[in-house]
């Protein structure tokens, strides 16, 4: 009897412990991720690339397609290292990128937060969600702040799809609201 209820026991946690494995809704190869990363500087600002994989879902297309835009969210900090257990926040910063969809001229609409141009405008979806993913020179922090050969990590992360509660009941529960995907942390470490 004993040794039935052991059994019983590490069979109910090993299930549980392997149930979010197998029922997950986000699939590894769906997961959202950067590539491509890099640190690099002008003559007066540190700036930074990169490029976001797997973003738009199904869900996001059809929400689109009608009326709905789509904005990314990305989150920038730039910690200087002290020693190996200190860093020290220089900056951070927070941009997003809309995309939206005209019906009467059939043209996806992107406009980056962190320049200053016009919105641009693209026939095809393939095009603006390029355009969408990608971070192109943005300008992280004069060179004025950095200390020459100080050690420096610069993390990103991005979400994407906040879907929230229907008829403000996001008000009656102030903090229930989720992100339908987003990545974990990204860093570069380098030396300037």
């Amino acid at each position: 009897m004993r040794k039935n209820l052991l059994f019983l026991i590490f069979f109910a946690v090993f299930i549980s412990a392997l149930s979010p494995l197998c029922f997950s809704s986000e699939k590894q190869s769906d997961k959202v991720t950067f590539s491509d990363l890099i640190a690099t500087s002008t003559q007066t600002h540190l700036i930074l690339f990169g490029v976001l994989n797997n973003t738009l879902t199904d869900e996001m297309i059809s929400g689109l397609r009608s009326g709905i835009p789509v904005e990314f969210s990305f989150f920038v900090e730039l910690y200087q290292k002290q020693d190996q257990a200190e860093t020290q926040l220089l900056t951070n910063m927070q941009f997003q990128h809309t995309m939206s969809y005209d019906i009467l001229k059939d043209s996806y609409r992107v406009e980056l937060g962190e320049t200053v141009k016009k919105p641009s405008l693209y026939p095809s979806l393939s095009a603006a969600e390029r355009t969408m993913n990608e971070i192109n020179g943005v300008q992280v922090v004069p060179l004025a702040k950095l200390t020459p050969n100080q050690a420096y990590q610069l993390r990103i992360r991005a979400d994407l799809f906040k879907k929230t509660l229907p008829l403000s009941l996001h008000r009656i529960m102030p903090f229930f609201s989720w992100w339908d995907k987003g990545t974990d942390w990204h860093s570069i470490e380098f030396t300037y």
